[in-house]
């Protein structure tokens, strides 16, 4: 085995340790005597991330011996609320709430909390008072590893168009991230494309923006929030044969790994995150608490981010998906790597606070 290998074996041994979480050594279980129904809200169910999520709780929730009811607020706030309310009135023990704005979200985490039901946020960006805490990605690092991945391929110079959905908070930070750095490459340029939670008006607009500069060089990046909307830019890049347009966003989606190994795409990076990671920690505090035991809970639950080029993104796909995601996407790693020689390591980083 070559030393490349031995250091590839050992990172993702490594990998997979930090992916287990230490936290998972213990045995968790409800309380004996009844069966515990935990609340999870979603304001949307669309993509991987939420799907990931929601999987990872019920299968914690469910092996401690309790169940899990969900709803879906279906991209709407109020509706998203209204589903809150209704799953504290209809006496759950526990509640999870996954993305919303922390302000509209305080006054129904108030009402948790006043009834006794302890309340985990996760995907929301920030502490909701009242919670026990917010469990997620780091989202300003993970906007920087996918920004400087997207810099770097066009040489920090270039004009780059930024996909995006205003008011979305995880969404926001990415962008003030991409911002901040640009700021010291003065031969970059950002243009700024407001968009929906909707690839194919992101299609519609990347469309419009190569018809209006239609010659090669007259655009060096797209800058995509996370990977399904970023699809659509995609698709119109390679519809219109401009494969010379980098492209990157944040989710390790599925659909982003299908995007980054795709002949002839655009795509360059992706970031992955542990996001079934994301529900078993919100579902273990949850059922720490109703074992009486809220001691030493961050007010931040941070889980674990690594960049996924071509070049690492075999064992970068599967420390994310399981060796069965070449059959869910329908490609062969074999082929892949003959394409593009895997001789970059996957490297996992995990935020540490004091």
């Amino acid at each position: 085995m070559t030393p490349r290998r031995i250091r590839m074996a050992i990172g993702t041994a490594i990998a997979l340790m930090l992916l287990a979480g230490a936290a998972f050594g213990q045995d968790l279980k409800f309380p004996a005597g009844k069966t515990y129904k935990i609340g999870f809200a979603s304001r949307e169910i669309v993509n991987d991330y939420n799907r990931g999520i929601i999987a990872g709780a019920r299968a914690l929730i469910e092996a401690a011996g309790g169940t899990m009811v969900v709803t879906d607020g279906q991209g709407d706030p109020t509706k998203h609320n209204d589903n809150i309310t209704n799953l504290i009135n209809s006496g759950v023990d526990g509640l999870i709430i996954e993305l919303g704005d922390a302000q509209q979200l305080a006054p129904v985490v108030a009402k948790a909390t006043a009834a006794g039901i302890p309340v985990v946020t996760t995907s929301v960006g920030a502490h909701v008072p009242g919670s026990l805490t917010e469990v997620g990605g780091d989202e300003a690092l993970m906007g920087e590893m996918m920004t400087r991945a997207l810099l770097q391929s066009i040489n920090y110079q270039g004009d780059v168009y930024a996909f995006w959905v205003p008011g979305a908070p995880l969404l926001e930070t990415r962008r003030r991230i991409l911002q901040a750095m640009v700021k010291d490459y003065p031969q970059v340029t950002v243009h700024e494309v407001p968009t929906e939670h909707s690839p194919s008006k992101v299609f519609s607009q990347m469309q419009d923006i190569l018809t209006a500069h239609p010659q090669k060089g007259s655009i060096a990046a797209v800058w995509g929030a996370y990977d399904q909307i970023t699809s659509g830019a995609v698709q119109a890049i390679m519809q219109a044969g401009r494969s010379e347009i980098k492209v990157a966003s944040i989710d390790g989606d599925k659909l982003g790994f299908q995007m980054l190994f795709q002949k002839d795409s655009p795509f360059v990076a992706t970031v992955a995150q542990d996001v079934p990671h994301i529900g078993e920690l919100a579902a273990q505090t949850i059922i720490q608490a109703i074992n009486g035991n809220t001691d030493n809970i961050p007010t931040t639950t941070f889980t674990n981010a690594w960049l996924a080029t071509r070049h690492n993104g075999i064992k970068a796909a599967e420390m994310r998906w399981g060796a069965n995601v070449w059959q869910d996407i329908k490609m062969d790693p074999k082929e892949i790597e003959s394409r593009y020689p895997q001789f970059q390591d996957v490297v996992v980083v995990h935020p540490v606070a004091p």
